[in-house]
């Protein structure tokens, strides 16, 4: 009894010894796994570059949508104000305006960053960018400033005009998909629309 019971213990040792996984295939996997992680980690980036500029363009969608909801629901006139990295929304008051919120965009990389371009009724594409940053506060008299959006408390925009919002975003190439955005402004309705995209330099 005792010498199978040594022998069934001597079996069980032995297999013991034979599982695991060498050194040679553990290193192995590790050099795979390093190998994939260096060729994903590029296009992790960039596909994370270029959602910047389309959460941004839907943010700036947004800000709009609400500003004209404010208009309706106010029964007053609000203004969209665009700078080069942010959004203000003011309410037309007297004596000055109120601002209501302000929405900031992703934050610069270097001098590079997710940049609303420009903003016209023209309908023409900006050839370099128009707009830059601000602190100071608006005056909507004698005339609106050019930057500026203004919805009427019918929800349409002052004088009835279409607006381009031309974005830009300069992490990437000038010929990447995602590089511009177009959102444009209806004047009669003013129905937002920010599935269009436009090529800028």
């Amino acid at each position: 009894m005792a010498v199978r019971l040594h022998a069934k213990n001597r079996m069980v040792t032995g297999r013991r010894t034979q599982s695991g996984f060498t050194l040679t295939e553990t290193m192995v996997v590790v050099v795979i796994l390093a190998l994939l992680a260096a060729l994903s980690t590029p296009l992790l980036t960039r596909d994370n570059t270029a959602r910047k500029g389309r959460d941004w363009a839907k943010i700036v969608a947004q800000t709009l949508q609400k500003a004209r909801f404010q208009a309706l629901g106010d029964r007053t006139t609000i203004h969209v104000l665009f700078y080069r990295t942010h959004v203000d929304i003011y309410r037309q008051d007297t004596p000055s305006p109120v601002l209501l919120t302000t929405t900031r965009g992703p934050a610069p990389n270097g001098e590079k960053t997710v940049a609303v371009w420009a903003v016209n009724n023209a309908g023409t594409v900006p050839a370099a960018a128009e707009l830059t940053d601000s602190t100071t506060p608006p005056s909507f008299s004698p005339s609106l400033p050019t930057n500026d959006i203004a919805f009427s408390l019918l929800g349409s925009t002052i004088n009835n005009n279409t607006w381009s919002i031309y974005l830009r975003n300069e992490l990437l190439p000038a010929g990447h998909p995602d590089a511009s955005f177009l959102i444009t402004v209806s004047g009669l309705t003013g129905f937002i629309s920010s599935n269009h995209k436009v090529t800028l330099p």
